[in-house]
């Protein structure tokens, strides 16, 4: 299963984010997925008050990734008979 981290980093590969749980709906992503804006001066992360990007944005990218990964079961399954 491709998680939402995979779908965030390949809609922005330098996205810095934390992820608190495994959200499945748009409530879900707003409350537990905060985008780093920097840090202070202690290193501790600062959030923005707003996400880079929207949960139809990640959803659709997460499915698909997981379209892409699903296609490509046939090669791992014949990687292992080899």
């Amino acid at each position: 299963m491709i998680d939402i981290a995979k779908a965030i980093q390949a809609l922005d590969s330098n996205a810095q984010f934390v992820i608190n749980g495994t959200p499945t709906n748009e409530a879900e992503y707003q409350a537990q997925v905060k985008y780093v804006s920097g840090a202070d001066e202690n290193g501790t992360a600062i959030f923005k008050d707003t996400q880079d990007f929207t949960w139809e944005q990640v959803s659709a990218k997460q499915t698909e990734l997981q379209a892409e990964y699903d296609a490509e079961e046939w090669k791992r399954n014949r990687q292992a008979e080899y």
